[in-house]
């Protein structure tokens, strides 16, 4: 009897167990017209921002933190993965390693490490580029908040036209954000489209 209510005790705490970790990770499916947005203000000499996708995608928007004339923008292009950043002295770029695919429906993880103006992105933990992002501003000043997946009705001519996401995304922080959590717990600023 007892070696029974230890399984039972087992089960229950693997359970409660699995019941957090899922809680702590938050994933979003896109499917081409869908996008999250979520309203916050900051103004940071660094920013970290770490995800996980999957698609098949070529071409499409992952992430833009928007400020009036600042922004970050993290898009697919031709198979690999670009970074547009402005901290207000124009816009610099970085992308993956040539010839690194990432549409091939495996799951990446990017990590996005900036500080002031040095900036660092590693994909899938072993391809790194470097940049030092040029001009005398430090500060990502973010005003409009965070678009994932696409821009809704976000529009800036610094956008161009970009196809949005579809595949999926997981492990959304920015700055210590979750910004999946975030936009669910804040339904007053909460976009989900």
């Amino acid at each position: 009897m007892v070696r029974l209510s230890q399984k039972i005790f087992v089960g229950q705490l693997f359970c409660l167990l699995m019941c957090l970790l899922l809680q702590q990770t938050l994933s979003a499916s896109f499917y081409g017209a869908s996008y999250v947005s979520y309203a916050f203000q900051e103004a940071k000499s660094t920013t970290e921002i770490n995800l996980r996708f999957k698609t098949h995608q070529a071409d499409a928007i992952l992430l833009l933190a928007a400020g009036r004339t600042d922004y970050c923008l993290l898009v697919l292009e031709a198979a690999g993965l670009k970074v547009r950043i402005n901290l207000g002295a124009g816009e610099a770029e970085l992308t993956s390693p040539p010839g690194l695919r990432l549409n091939d429906l495996m799951w990446h993880d990017v990590n996005l490490e900036r500080t002031n103006a040095d900036m660092l992105l590693v994909v899938d933990t072993i391809h790194r580029t470097r940049l030092t992002i040029p001009g005398r501003f430090h500060e990502l000043n973010i005003h409009f908040g965070v678009y994932v997946g696409g821009l809704g009705d976000f529009n800036e001519l610094f956008l161009g036209n970009m196809d949005n996401f579809r595949g999926c995304l997981d492990n959304l922080t920015l700055n210590s954000i979750n910004v999946f959590r975030s936009a669910r717990e804040n339904l007053e600023q909460r976009g989900v489209h």
